[in-house]
């Protein structure tokens, strides 16, 4: 067993609120098992960051990723066929700018690692903010065997109420998540390079924002590496602020989720972040529809008529407790915006499932 641990890193992990008592005794165990804690001021850190179209939020993102508390870093942007002035912003800083044509995240991302020469690959995108300590705190949760470590998204535009309902839907299912996880989100995210590098880094047919971390991910895990999750190392996000914007990118998400579980059918049953009960909402539209088509039937159209009440009152529920703990009544506009959000992800699933599994194509 080592005995370097610091006690900055046990307090953090005993004092955490998202971790249950049965939780923070494993995270502690496999602490002291692996070393994490000890001093790993040595390594190099890569911070990777893709920019598309990101003058809006860029400067904001740059300045935190080259003002971290961590010292041997170094910050590269790849600008991902941008026609704002993303570039002009990105040259005003510290870091090294790669461009090239649109390929998409996961491209643009892998172009950023090859030219990284840190021990560890840190990954955020241009509308994430990070805390002065991110790199700090992901780097002191790397140990033996951790093949990524990830973090959690704080709120930047915190005036927007579907921003708002987005962040506190998000921040609930990171409160469920344990010490060792098998996801973790590539907008806070840190690879060891030489894990990164084995597996080919990111699968560049995901060609949107949608599906290439969860495969990273999957692959990481499946290769035997622990993915540990840590709430101290955040990055603010802007989230969404409009409804049909918001819409129209949860659709995409679901039309990319059938290539990842085409690709990995054994996890069609979801992850730790987005599990069965998820996957099972986005049916809503389709029973409402098959609801109406067996209206002749009563007692038929009464089965999946009462399978969407179900979702409706778990969207409901969920509402519910975002009143409360925001003190916010505006917080069960939850409920339509989740119910939608079923809604487009069910559209884009059906799509993807012609797209990825009849037609077996293997991007888009």
């Amino acid at each position: 067993m080592y005995l370097g641990l610091t006690a900055q890193a046990t307090n953090r992990f005993a004092s955490s609120a998202l971790l249950d008592v049965t939780v923070r005794l494993k995270a502690l165990s496999w602490l002291y098992q692996s070393g994490v804690g000890q001093d790993r001021s040595a390594m190099k850190v890569s911070i990777v960051i893709p920019a598309h179209n990101a003058a809006a939020t860029l400067g904001e993102c740059l300045a935190a990723a080259t003002n971290q508390t961590y010292a041997d870093r170094e910050v590269i942007v790849i600008d991902d066929g941008s026609a704002d002035n993303s570039v002009e912003i990105a040259r005003k800083f510290p870091v090294t700018l790669i461009q090239q044509p649109k390929r998409g995240p996961a491209a643009a991302r892998n172009a950023g690692a090859r030219v990284a020469s840190g021990d560890i690959v840190a990954f955020t995108d241009s509308d994430c903010i990070p805390h002065k300590d991110w790199i700090a705190q992901l780097v002191e949760n790397f140990g033996d065997g951790v093949g990524a470590v990830g973090g959690t998204y704080g709120i930047a535009n915190t005036g927007s109420v579907l921003a708002r309902i987005i962040h506190n839907e998000i921040r609930s299912r990171h409160a469920g998540f344990g010490y060792e996880v098998d996801f973790l989100g590539s907008y806070n995210l840190a690879v060891k390079r030489d894990v990164f590098n084995a597996l080919n880094g990111f699968d560049e047919d995901f060609k949107a924002a949608s599906g290439e971390d969860n495969d990273l991910s999957y692959r990481i895990h499946d290769a035997g590496y622990a993915l540990h999750y840590t709430p101290a190392a955040v990055v603010d996000h802007y989230h969404p602020e409009r409804l049909a914007p918001y819409l129209r990118s949860q659709m995409r998400h679901g039309f990319w989720r059938m290539k990842l579980y085409a690709k990995h059918p054994r996890r069609s049953g979801g992850d730790k972040y987005a599990g069965t009960v998820e996957l099972a909402c986005t049916s809503f539209a389709f029973l409402i529809l098959l609801a109406m088509l067996l209206l002749p039937w009563p007692f038929l159209a009464g089965i999946p008529f009462g399978l969407a009440i179900c979702i409706v009152f778990w969207r409901s529920a969920s509402a519910g407790r975002m009143v409360a703990s925001n003190k916010d009544i505006r917080m069960l506009l939850a409920a339509p915006v989740l119910l939608l959000r079923d809604i487009a992800r069910g559209v884009g699933l059906a799509r993807g499932v012609w797209h990825f599994v009849i037609l077996r194509r293997t991007t888009a």
